[in-house]
């Protein structure tokens, strides 16, 4: 991609899942998280669509940084996993993570991907895109098996897996793209930096 901007591209976050695709895209940016509650904001819209409560959370990290630097374009994302009718958020330690995952065990869950494009502290575009995946059957030591290699890197990933690493292991059937998994839908967003004349055709 040639970056036809004459300005950094700000991502609204410290996502190393989301720096990663930015990087693999070729993007040139900086990574600023935005300073918002986002348990706040949760609670807030918690009786919304899942993608409503998404694209809200993901609005309202790239206005606050937008905010901050009006003369950039920011990009703010978020992501909500929602197994069978329950909304699961990020894990804080080993016990919540085991029984995150025994949640997931061997059902069908939903990934929900939004993204927010502001300028000058407005929105000027946004979006959201959605991936199913099936977790295998797995026992508990199984489980335990796993969070033992990954370790902790997977507590801030909601749904305690990375699906470009070990966690693609752990499901039976995956059906849309990776970078949603990843947590920020990137086709759509590079078309969207394409059409505000940021990146080359």
């Amino acid at each position: 991609m040639i970056w036809q901007h004459d300005k950094v591209l700000i991502l609204a976050s410290k996502s190393l899942a989301r720096q990663k695709l930015l990087n693999e895209a070729g993007l040139v940016f900086a990574s600023i998280p935005a300073s918002i509650d986002e348990r706040a904001v949760n609670l807030q819209h918690r009786h919304e669509a899942v993608a409503d409560q998404a694209l809200m959370l993901a609005r309202a990290k790239a206005l606050a940084v937008s905010a901050l630097y009006s003369d950039q374009w920011v990009i703010g994302s978020d992501q909500m996993l929602d197994c069978e009718g329950e909304v699961l958020h990020q894990v804080g330690n080993r016990l919540e993570a085991m029984a995150q995952l025994q949640t997931l065990n061997g059902r069908k869950h939903r990934l929900t991907s939004a993204l927010c494009l502001a300028f000058a502290g407005q929105v000027k575009a946004e979006l959201h895109d959605v991936a199913t995946l099936q977790m295998k059957h797995w026992s508990g030591d199984d489980l335990e098996r796993y969070l033992d290699e990954v370790g902790e890197t997977v507590f801030g990933s909601v749904g305690c897996y990375h699906i470009e690493a070990e966690g693609a292991q752990l499901f039976g059937r995956i059906e849309g793209s990776r970078s949603t998994i990843m947590g920020m839908p990137m086709d759509p967003l590079l078309v969207l930096l394409q059409q505000k004349g940021l990146i080359a055709r």
